[in-house]
């Protein structure tokens, strides 16, 4: 039988009630990653300060091309070296997610694999906030 996950109002219970423990907000959030929810599971993770879940889900990141979750992770104030911008960018041109890879690629500073992809996506640019 499938492992049961949590809906979203029991999802939005565990993130915020101060009466949850972080032990329930860690195996939660290695439930949501072994469903391949990621995001859930780095929201969790972070809320948690569970390093070794933070560590796995970066790895994940990196391999599986996730450019969401690094930026999430940078976002915390978890600098993402350039290499690891690299490497998922990689992920993500192989499988044909163009606009996350160029995402990677700008944020590793990567011109030559930003040329590259600037032939799948002619005038394409990263948006970016008025006065930003």
């Amino acid at each position: 039988m499938a492992e049961s996950l949590p809906n979203t109002l029991e999802l939005r219970e565990i993130k915020y009630s101060p009466k949850t423990p972080a032990a329930e907000r860690i195996a939660t959030a290695a439930r949501l990653a072994n469903a391949g929810r990621l995001t859930e599971a780095l929201d969790l993770s972070l809320l948690a300060r569970d390093e070794e879940g933070i560590a796995g889900l970066r790895k994940r990141a990196v391999e599986e091309g996730q450019v969401i979750l690094l930026l999430a992770l940078s976002r915390d104030g978890r600098p993402v070296a350039a290499t690891e911008w690299k490497r998922a960018g990689a992920a993500a041109e192989k499988a044909g997610r163009w606009r996350e890879a160029f995402r990677a690629f700008s944020e590793a500073g990567d011109e030559e694999a930003l040329i590259r992809l600037r032939e799948r996506l002619p005038d394409y640019e990263l948006w970016q906030p008025q006065g930003k």
